[in-house]
């Protein structure tokens, strides 16, 4: 039986979604072999001592602020038989925003059960905690944000970026893949339709699990030039519910391995519990702060007065 080019396999994947985990499976390996494995990915440098953020909901019993097994990634003990947008059901990665508040809207109840204007919100208030990671190293990371959206600050420097990937493509299979993908990840999806998650899951776990040959003289990271082959460490891209609100909020997503927290690539450094306070039906206050830990050992769990030390 023939192969399918990847025109042939490009029209499939814009008509159908799996209809079953063997389906999945066996669109995968295509999607691997006959696709993926020919498109150039584009890599930035999230530079060491920058700051990203993680928020969870606070669901627990246990109160104290700053453990890290809350704030990481989802322990694999969880079940969770959901497709993400970088991740396959039951999967774990560490997603995490480069701003605090962008943090916190992707995790609200509030945001996410607002998105349907006929919704009737079953609680009043929420409560949210935020944690301060620290890059601990230069992390390199497969850059998808050249959908149809681009923040005022970066919206040129994007731009130039997305003409030269074309004029670098030999094939035009490969921009519209390209084009299709970015696209894919300012998608809007809920959890109920999981499901159409699968194409950004399905190409996020390639590049995780693939290597990539650096282009001399393409871009400026010399440092990685001389590499015969790299692995990414994560994957960034816009935030859907910072892309929905007005005006659009500042800062991006972010997902990287979850061997970076093992082996303290991240570092969590501060974090603190912020409360949801209503004002009307459709008005929240997301980041009233409740309480802080700054000092963040191994053994030590102290509550700080959060209007003494703000969380910046």
């Amino acid at each position: 039986m023939q192969k399918p080019t990847p025109y042939e396999i490009l029209e499939i994947i814009k008509s159908r979604m799996p209809h079953s985990q063997e389906d999945y499976d066996s669109l995968k390996t295509t999607l691997y072999h006959d696709l993926f494995v020919k498109i150039p990915v584009i890599v930035n440098k999230i530079p060491k001592g920058h700051y990203l953020f993680r928020t969870v909901p606070v669901s627990r019993i246990d109160i104290s602020v700053g453990r890290k097994k809350y704030l990481s990634y989802r322990p694999e003990s969880i079940d969770y038989p959901f497709f993400n947008r970088c991740s396959e059901p039951q999967q774990s990665h560490f997603y995490c925003s480069t701003d605090r508040m962008l943090s916190i809207v992707e995790c609200s109840y509030f945001i996410s059960a607002g998105e349907d204007p006929n919704v009737k919100f079953t609680k009043e208030s929420e409560r949210l905690e935020v944690g301060v990671w620290e890059i601990t190293r230069d992390l390199y990371v497969a850059d998808l944000r050249f959908g149809s959206f681009a923040h005022a600050d970066s919206e040129e420097h994007l731009s130039e970026l997305k003409a030269r990937y074309g004029q670098f493509a030999k094939e035009q299979y490969v921009v519209d893949f390209f084009e299709f993908i970015n696209l894919s990840f300012e998608t809007p999806i809920n959890k109920v339709s999981h499901l159409k998650y699968w194409l950004t899951a399905c190409y996020s776990n390639f590049l995780f699990d693939d290597q990539f040959a650096p282009q001399p003289g393409w871009g400026n990271l010399e440092e990685i030039e001389s590499k015969k082959m790299m692995p990414v460490d994560g994957i960034f891209y816009h935030s859907v519910k910072g892309l929905q609100t007005d005006p659009p909020l500042s800062g991006y997503n972010m997902v990287l391995r979850p061997e970076l927290v093992e082996q303290e690539d991240l570092k969590l450094i501060k974090a603190a519990i912020f409360q949801t306070k209503q004002f009307d039906d459709k008005t929240f206050l997301l980041d009233e702060q409740v309480m802080q830990n700054t000092n963040i050992t191994a053994n030590s769990w102290n509550y700080v007065d959060a209007k003494d030390i703000p969380l910046k």
